[in-house]
């Protein structure tokens, strides 16, 4: 049987390098040109790691030309947002003004697009820049491009006034809209507006506006109705936040994560968070997936009723969030840790603490130095004397900057 295993066996055999070969070069492994970056990629890479506005300015017009350059909303954003930190207004208006329709400056071979998306993308940026007279301007001249406004570029303008809180511009826009600009607002352009109004603290006139809706052909949706949910939570008024809960069940419509925590919010401001995290097991058998938010409201519900074990129960159910694929799950965010850690340091709870501790520096965040300071202090009266040095000692190589010399004088006093 081996005889006849060794006689299957196949034999590799290597080719002997020809004459025209030397023995060095038969054994070099085979080599493949590797692309450059094209033109685009560059300059967004050197922009990233710019600190000179004048440099990136000079770097994004230096993209001009490439064929991608206007399809790339990344460079525009980035670049811009970069010198709106620096306060470099002149600069944002030199390299979006040219391609704003009717400008000379641009060349036959890259000739501006003329799309209202395009436009649209012009506001949005002057708009986050906090440039609104820009962002105002570049909505004026859609026309000019040959162009007609619809429902998008109204939104925009909209949104534009609403982030920079142009609360009268935006009403003057939006009422005026169908005789100035030939557009008659749709739910989204509504929609917007409820939010503004709410956000301005006129529940009234938001509640007054959703009732007319449908009278002028536009049905409020599930937006419209969770809008007002949080302008009556922000307001404390109850009445109205009920009124439209049972509003939301005669019409049929289903409750997305945020009415849910609408819901919450308004269970745990009356000190019945235990109510409220029975919703959290209604979410699930609704497939609706509670989110960050909608967990922080509940722990932060418990912490103020000095219930800290039942904060901590939440706290862990939040990685078991899933999505219907099975995957996901709700990230606790640093505000979270830190409510948890002051919450359990007050309420003596200081192994707890410390757990939530490790967590929060395992994501590369410290606590605020208070909060350690009386985690150490606790862990030291019960003789946790190794924890409370591990404690100090991992905040000492946490800290980084400035904070290094006010977390140095926070650890003298502790003499751990």
């Amino acid at each position: 049987m081996a005889a006849a295993l060794r006689r299957t066996q196949i034999r590799l055999r290597v080719p002997r390098p020809s004459s025209f070969s030397t023995t060095a070069d038969a054994a070099a492994p085979a080599t493949f040109p590797v692309p450059e970056p094209d033109p685009i990629s560059r300059a967004k890479s050197a922009i990233r790691s710019e600190s000179d506005p004048e440099r990136i300015a000079s770097l994004f017009l230096s993209s001009v030309h490439s064929p991608k350059f206007y399809g790339d909303r990344a460079i525009y954003k980035l670049s811009i947002s970069k010198l709106a930190r620096s306060h470099r207004h002149d600069l944002i208006e030199r390299l979006l003004e040219p391609h704003l329709a009717g400008s000379s400056s641009t060349s036959d071979a890259n000739p501006n697009p003329k799309s209202e998306g395009f436009h649209i993308r012009i506001i949005t940026l002057y708009s986050e820049a906090g440039m609104i007279d820009h962002a105002v301007r570049a909505f004026r001249r859609i026309p000019d491009s040959g162009l007609r406004y619809t429902e998008r570029s109204l939104c925009a303008i909209l949104t534009a006034f609403r982030k920079n809180r142009k609360h009268d511009l935006l009403l003057r826009t939006f009422q005026s809209a169908p005789e100035d600009l030939q557009i008659s607002p749709g739910i989204t352009s509504h929609n917007i507006v409820l939010n503004a109004l709410c956000t301005h603290g006129d529940v009234a006139g938001a509640r007054k506006m959703l009732d007319e809706m449908e009278g002028k052909g536009t049905k409020p949706d599930l937006v419209s109705y969770n809008t007002l949910l949080t302008g009556y939570l922000k307001k404390g008024e109850e009445s109205g936040f009920d009124d439209v809960l049972k509003e939301m069940v005669a019409k049929g419509l289903a409750p997305s994560v945020v009415t849910y925590n609408c819901r919450i919010g308004d269970l745990c401001s009356k000190k019945r968070t235990s109510e409220a995290e029975e919703l959290l097991d209604a979410m699930a058998s609704k497939g609706v997936r509670p989110n960050r938010g909608t967990f922080n409201a509940i722990i932060d519900g418990f912490c103020k009723e000095d219930d800290v074990v039942a904060a901590m129960r939440v706290f862990k159910r939040m990685p078991r969030a899933k999505k219907e694929d099975g995957h996901g799950g709700a990230s606790p965010n640093f505000d979270t840790y830190v409510l948890l850690i002051r919450s359990l340091v007050e309420k003596g709870e200081f192994l707890s603490g410390l757990e939530v501790f490790k967590e929060c520096l395992d994501r590369k965040w410290a606590p605020p130095f208070e909060a350690v300071k009386g985690l150490v202090e606790g862990l030291k009266n019960e003789a946790q004397f190794n924890d409370a040095e591990y404690v100090v000692v991992k905040m000492r190589k946490a800290v980084k900057g400035d904070a290094v010399d006010a977390w140095k004088k926070v650890e003298g006093a502790l003499s751990v």
